[in-house]
């Protein structure tokens, strides 16, 4: 799963995103949904049996963006970057409290879970937000950057120094996350402002892309394609 966004100053913000199921899941559990008229782009990654994971991406998405959308009318359109990174907070945890009481509600979706990420363009910078593994990446100046870590295990680790960074390609339990939406009742999510240039690029992709790819084959795809829509078909 994978959506891109480019923003040309002063302001002019161009997206696609593509889904692809893969080869070995039945159900498609990533989902994602953009509001181009906010410049605004979410996606996620569920997690869970049965169809729940599928549930739990979906609802998340919706819920984040309802909320964000129908805040942003009630408070109208010139919100201050701290006020608008606060809403995207608030966004956030009113997702996970949706995904959270579906799941205590129907035991077919009890446990599920997903990874959320999200990229506000506002016009005084970009706030990006995540919890779980799904990660922002951010191409400036043919040079990529991840700009999120993972809530996961391993990164834990890693920051630990417990794993050196040639050893967890290996790691046996790399794709456990430590945070996600909808596991818990609460939920505190990684919030960050970060400025942009002419032509940036800013990628959000689920594992199923950064499981698969270095970033040194993402920042090449990126670097060689003349359009977004042409890179996010070509992984």
């Amino acid at each position: 799963m994978y959506s891109m966004v480019i923003k040309s100053m002063p302001y002019k913000v161009s997206s696609y995103g593509i889904t692809d199921i893969g080869l070995v899941r039945q159900n498609n559990e990533d989902s994602w949904a953009q509001l181009p008229e906010l410049n605004f782009f979410v996606l996620a990654d569920g997690m869970g049996g049965h169809r729940a994971g599928e549930v739990a991406a979906k609802e998340a998405v919706k819920a984040l963006c309802t909320h964000f959308e129908q805040t942003l009318a009630i408070a109208g359109p010139h919100l201050s970057l701290d006020e608008a990174y606060g809403l995207i907070q608030l966004s956030i945890e009113h997702a996970n409290s949706v995904v959270y009481e579906l799941s205590q509600s129907d035991l077919e979706l009890k446990g599920m879970g997903t990874t959320l990420c999200c990229i506000y363009c506002h016009p005084k910078g970009i706030i990006y937000a995540h919890v779980g593994d799904s990660r922002i990446y951010r191409l400036h100046k043919h040079s990529l950057k991840q700009m999120t870590k993972d809530h996961s295990l391993l990164r834990e680790l890693v920051d630990l120094g417990q794993i050196n960074a040639h050893q967890s390609g290996d790691f046996q339990y790399k794709n456990i996350i430590t945070k996600a939406i909808g596991t818990e009742k609460t939920i505190e999510p990684s919030i960050h402002i970060c400025d942009a240039a002419n032509n940036d690029i800013f990628l959000m992709c689920s594992d199923g892309l950064s499981d698969m790819l270095s970033s040194k084959e993402i920042a090449a795809i990126l670097n060689e394609t003349l359009n977004i829509e042409t890179a996010a078909k070509n992984w």
